[in-house]
């Protein structure tokens, strides 16, 4: 059988500029040797290659790949990729498909190759499969007495998959990720599968966690460190910048704007602004559309409030000014993993080690790029600036390491110490109890009963602390619109800040029509019966208060004066 390695090396042929990676075929061989393994490499280093190697491998043998992704930013920037290499292959595109939220061309991930969400391998793994979900919570309900749905059918397309998992550290993020995250390796080393975690972020503490819960199953894990590249550490290494640290209070904005200015006279022109929350970041957009002097068209806004189409458009104009020597990108944490992009001032709202790292990874991210800049700042951590956004704890440890210690960022021996500072194994947290429950449910044969439970019982998600719901905002809300066309101004929000919001209206299926629907009584329902109600067939959307335009996204009118 031909080895993994001769795989990727059919997909390095496909890149533009080809780049020896040896790094990338030591790391493909462990992943042969071993069914469980985990990788980290540097970001920009390419581990994508490894992804589309073992996808490549999965359908030219007859089997299938599942690679699986924590944030949908990450799989449509992804997307056109996998399709990419197919196709300058010489292989039918139409091999790769993807099912998330609103895209369902890969049912059941039933395509050779699917990119698909952590959140619906999850419900596909435990036979709850967005397909299904509606039959399947009427059946737990007793509301529903014939079939439940293909719910054996839909474990099986994630147990004889090959999974791949990129940005593996976004799932140790809280407790209930690293549960999910522990319970697929067990589940999938259970039934004899084979898969591959990815990340270029992994603190030591996280590392004896991993072997420790994975040490039974043979879980191998392969770090940089073990066969550095010294070509790419010299490349790397190489590049001069300054990195400055700055506490800001009221003047926020206009010192942000001063940095760009001094940059830009500085010859720093490619310019990434990164804040904390949505809000924020459009505030300070459309400051700077107005003050800074250059083309509003190389001008870009990025969240996680726009509807699919826009952020397609968005994701090609970021291609387009990959090639540009002047641009500002201003963006939330979206832009941390997955989006290939670079600058050579970068300028940053603190954040906790390892999201920090990702962030970084969009600065001098090329080869070509030798130098630039970077500004980091924090507030006043007493206030409510990073509440709910980031653990304190990690917050403070960061600040302090980076305020007494030097770190390049580009280079994984030197920001390793600082990953290792702030995260020890009390930051990361699994309950054996909750994992356990987690790898029961796919040995129950008969129903899909129990996963459905456990889905309500931890509030809508496997993976998250609270699930994405769909809203529209008012500005753009017609009930007279079809539903073909009204899921096209759709936007993903989590439920809890759906709660906080408690928007007053809601657009339900009724009959062969849309109507609007007070939810008053909505909020006076326990929890369940909320999430039970959002999941039906029949509620199609929740209307916020707010404007939504194709360049700031959705803004809604309680945030205006945030």
């Amino acid at each position: 059988m031909t080895i993994l390695s001769c795989y990727l090396e059919r997909v390095l042929t496909t890149l533009p500029e080809r780049e020896d990676r040896p790094f990338l075929n030591f790391a493909t061989q462990k992943a042969e040797e071993n069914r469980i393994s985990v990788i980290e490499a540097p970001t920009g280093y390419g581990k994508s290659a490894i992804s589309q190697a073992i996808a490549l491998k999965s359908l030219e043998e007859g089997l299938k790949c599942v690679v699986t992704f924590p944030l949908r930013t990450l799989l449509e920037d992804q997307l056109s990729k996998f399709r990419g290499t197919l196709h300058k292959l010489g292989l039918d595109e139409r091999n790769v498909g993807t099912r998330y939220m609103h895209h369902a061309d890969s049912r059941y991930l039933i395509r050779p190759i699917t990119l698909t969400t952590v959140d619906t391998l999850s419900l596909t793994l435990f036979g709850i499969a967005p397909e299904d979900f509606e039959f399947a919570v009427k059946h737990y309900d007793g509301t529903l007495t014939r079939s439940m749905g293909h719910y054996l059918f839909s474990r099986a397309m994630v147990l004889l998959s090959d999974v791949v998992l990129d940005e593996v550290h976004l799932l140790s993020d809280t407790t209930k990720s690293l549960n999910f995250l522990i319970a697929l390796i067990r589940i999938i080393a259970s039934h004899g599968g084979r898969a591959v975690f990815m990340s270029a972020t992994i603190p030591k503490a996280l590392e004896n966690i991993l072997r420790r819960e994975g040490e039974e199953i043979g879980l191998h894990i392969t770090r940089f460190s073990e066969k550095p590249d010294d070509k790419f550490l010299e490349e790397r290494r190489g590049k001069k910048y300054e990195a400055n640290l700055e506490k800001l209070e009221n003047n926020k904005f206009e010192r942000i704007l001063s940095w760009i200015k001094g940059g830009r006279r500085d010859g720093f022109r490619k310019s990434i602004v990164v804040f904390n929350t949505v809000p924020e970041a459009i505030e300070f957009y459309k400051i700077a559309r107005e003050s800074l002097d250059m083309p509003k068209d190389r001008m870009l806004l990025l969240h996680s409030r726009f509807t699919g189409d826009d952020r397609e458009e968005k994701r090609k104009k970021i291609e387009e000014l990959r090639h540009d020597e002047e641009y500002l990108i201003v963006s939330t944490q979206v832009i941390e993993a997955g989006v290939d992009i670079s600058s050579n001032l970068f300028v940053s709202d603190l954040a906790p080690a390892s999201s920090l790292i990702q962030r970084l990874g969009r600065f001098l991210r090329y080869k070509e790029e030798k130098e630039g800049r970077v500004h980091l700042w924090y507030e006043d951590e007493k206030g409510k600036k990073y509440k709910g956004i980031y653990d304190m704890d990690l917050f403070r440890r960061t600040l302090g390491f980076l305020e007494g210690n030097e770190v390049r960022f580009h280079d994984p021996e030197s920001y390793q110490p600082l990953l290792d500072s702030v995260y020890d194994e009390d930051s990361f947290n699994p309950k054996d109890r909750d994992i356990k429950e987690l790898i029961f449910i796919p040995t129950i044969l008969e129903s899909a009963d129990l996963a459905v439970k456990t889905f309500i019982d931890l509030e809508g998600s496997f993976v998250r602390d609270s699930t994405l719901v769909p809203v529209i905002s008012s500005s753009l809300c017609h009930e007279d619109m079809p539903l073909s066309e009204l899921e096209k101004f759709l936007v993903p929000m989590s439920l809890s800040t759906v709660y906080e919001v408690k928007p007053k209206e809601m657009l339900v299926i009724d009959g062969d029509k849309i109507s609007k629907k007070s939810t008053e009584e909505l909020w006076h329902r326990k929890k369940e019966d909320v999430l039970k109600h959002v999941l039906s067939s029949k509620f199609v959307t929740f209307i916020v208060e707010g404007d939504y335009n194709e360049e700031l996204g959705l803004v809604m009118r309680h945030e205006k004066d945030f």
